[in-house]
């Protein structure tokens, strides 16, 4: 065990330094979820009588944006699997669990890199900021990055067409997004067709971004929340680890 860490270590540091050289995807994203905090936030806030809708976007966006970075490790796991490039891998001193683990980890950590200027916003702006609920946020944030990169991997596992992995990709991305509570509260949504209410319901998007603003609002964590987030991560992170598996030893 002792020396497989610097092993996972490795593939963990090469991920972060591959997801740096995604400069203008980065700076394009940015501009979208600042756009959507500073443009769509403030007009529906003046919009909308008695809803401070600008602090309900805030803490959506954040989830967003951990969503769409942490997801990214799907699309070069997928490459890798189509390319064989996952066999180069094997010849060098990794144990298939290195790459396994070290893929999950490694996707988890650059959601978290690139979400965490977004929640200093959100922290800078909240109205009453609780010192002692906001330690436990990273680790949180941490563990539905783990579940959204698991859920990329076994995307990319399980479609080995590149074409049709974007279409699911893109497909999922709409489902998790916009049928979710970060740019509406469930109330509203409850009003629109039954399916879209149901995903918004379980969506474990949904959940990071109400447990988001529960914390910087009101300065509570929802046990629940936690739970449910922390089961989802760890059911995608099994599935996709054993699929993962399959794939390299083949």
């Amino acid at each position: 065990m002792i020396g497989e860490a610097p092993m996972i270590i490795y593939i963990i540091e090469r991920d972060i330094r591959r997801f740096f050289k995604y400069r203008w995807w980065m700076a394009g994203l940015i501009s979208m979820n600042l756009a959507d905090i500073f443009i769509l936030a403030i007009i529906f806030n003046n919009l909308v009588v008695r809803f401070e809708y600008f602090n309900f976007l805030l803490p959506g966006i954040v989830v967003l944006a951990l969503y769409a970075s942490a997801f990214t490790i799907g699309r070069e796991v997928s490459a890798e699997v189509r390319r064989k490039i996952h066999h180069y891998y094997l010849s060098l001193p990794f144990s298939d669990w290195d790459l396994i683990l070290g893929r999950s980890i490694s996707g988890s950590i650059r959601g978290l890199i690139y979400s965490t200027p977004l929640l200093i916003l959100a922290i800078l702006l909240s109205p009453l900021p609780n010192p002692y609920i906001l330690m436990y946020l990273p680790p949180i944030l941490f563990i539905l990055a783990m579940g959204v990169s698991s859920l990329a991997i076994f995307l990319a596992t399980v479609i080995r067409n590149f074409d049709a992995y974007i279409s699911v990709r893109g497909l999922l991305y709409f489902l998790l997004m916009f049928n979710s509570t970060v740019f509406y509260p469930l109330d509203v949504l409850e009003i629109l067709p039954q399916p879209i209410y149901v995903i918004a319901q379980y969506n474990p998007v949904s959940h990071g971004a109400d447990l988001m603003r529960e914390a910087l609002q009101y300065g509570v964590l929802s046990f629940d929340r936690i739970v449910y987030l922390t089961i989802f991560s760890l059911v995608f992170l099994g599935i996709s680890s054993i699929l993962y598996l399959r794939i390299i030893r083949e």
